[in-house]
């Protein structure tokens, strides 16, 4: 089951088209397909292509000029535009890896939740990425956005850049010695995965983790290993993975051709790691829950579209949505506080993916 795979096409199309805009920009007007043309060109109905072009007359780079088409503003004139001068930049790390993209459930859903917001204070959110070795794009610079949201795990470089030009800036599940940060309770909320897992008699989990080096990765790393050494007579792997639905399959098929480690209980990284490993045990005959549970960690829309539903834990993107906003405003008015820590509290959801042994 291709569970996600056409998550939040929208976003898909606007982040394809603001790489197009950025990538091509010219000083000559320039118009962009139609929205039947655009609709075909990525295989998405008018409504879904509209809701693409709508965030980029708020990000300032397109214009809808009645009776001509959607033309591209040229460069002086989107960077330097009052409406991005009114922005707030949502930026993640462009990397080869699902979670780093806006695609991914977590960061489509934080970027709709933390728009929602900056509606509500007469701002806009500006989508942006950054390579690992690069510095702020021209594009956040030029724009003279009010703020900056980072989100996962942004180059140190890209961190330094935004001290020394002065940009008020929050990070999201990335530690930082210099700015405030909005950490979800990853600790907390795996073990809580980890013990009901336990109380339910399985002795035998595979923990699927993440990418190495993410602050998500190695919480999670060190909450199974306390909990492995807290516990006598438990057989437990933790297998490196990606983040997406693909290496979740690939991790759980090298697990059963390997034959030296059957595991009763899975536990992943993120839903769709989780959802991957379940499809991949279904596919070789396991039967899901009764010979193999499984559970993931996020508790995204795929959790409760799937059989049986998938056990996780619940991060409260709104909740962290909103103190990354009000700690970003508070930033704008009394200056940068520092390596504040905001925990937000996570919450774990049992559902019929995890069977009772006993």
């Amino acid at each position: 089951m291709a569970v996600g795979r056409q998550l939040s096409k929208y976003l898909c199309i606007y982040e394809s088209l603001t790489d197009f805009i950025r990538r091509e920009s010219s000083e000559t007007e320039r118009y962009l397909p139609s929205e039947r043309e655009l609709g075909l060109q990525y295989g998405a109905d008018r409504l879904t292509v509209r809701k693409a072009l709508d965030i980029l007359v708020r990000d300032g780079l397109i214009e809808k000029r009645p009776g001509k088409g959607t033309v591209i503003l040229p460069v002086a004139e989107h960077e330097a535009g009052t409406a991005v001068s009114r922005s707030v930049a949502f930026v993640l790390p462009r990397g080869t890896h699902s979670v780093d993209r806006i695609t991914e459930p977590f960061n489509a859903g934080l970027f709709y939740l933390i728009g929602k917001e900056l509606e509500a204070r007469g701002r806009h959110l500006l989508y942006a990425t950054v390579e690992s070795d690069e510095s702020l794009p021209e594009s956040i610079l030029g724009s003279a956005a009010g703020g900056i949201i980072f989100v996962s795990q942004i180059p140190e470089r890209t961190l330094g850049e935004t001290r020394r030009h002065g940009i008020p800036a929050v990070l999201i599940n990335r530690l930082s010695d210099h700015f405030p940060m909005i950490l979800e309770d990853r600790y907390r909320g795996f073990r809580s995965v980890l013990d009901h897992v336990f109380e339910s008699g399985h002795r035998r989990i595979l923990f699927i983790n993440g990418v190495a080096g993410h602050f998500t990765t190695e919480t999670c790393r060190d909450a199974f290993s306390c909990f492995m050494s807290e516990h006598d007579g438990l057989k437990g792997k933790m297998l490196p993975s990606g983040w997406n639905y693909e290496s979740g399959k690939a991790a759980m098929a090298e697990i059963l051709g390997d034959g030296g480690f059957h595991p009763t209980a899975v536990c992943a990284c993120n839903d769709m790691v989780a959802l991957g490993a379940m499809a991949a045990a279904k596919e070789a005959g396991i039967g899901v829950p009764d010979e193999m549970s499984f559970a993931g960690f996020d508790d995204s829309e795929q959790c409760t579209r799937c059989t049986p539903r998938l056990s996780t834990v619940n991060v409260n993107s709104g909740l962290i949505a909103r103190i990354a906003v009000d700690t970003l405003f508070s930033i704008i008015t009394q200056g940068n506080p520092g390596p504040v820590r905001t925990v937000v509290p996570t919450r774990f959801v049992p559902r019929e993916s995890i069977r009772i042994l006993k």
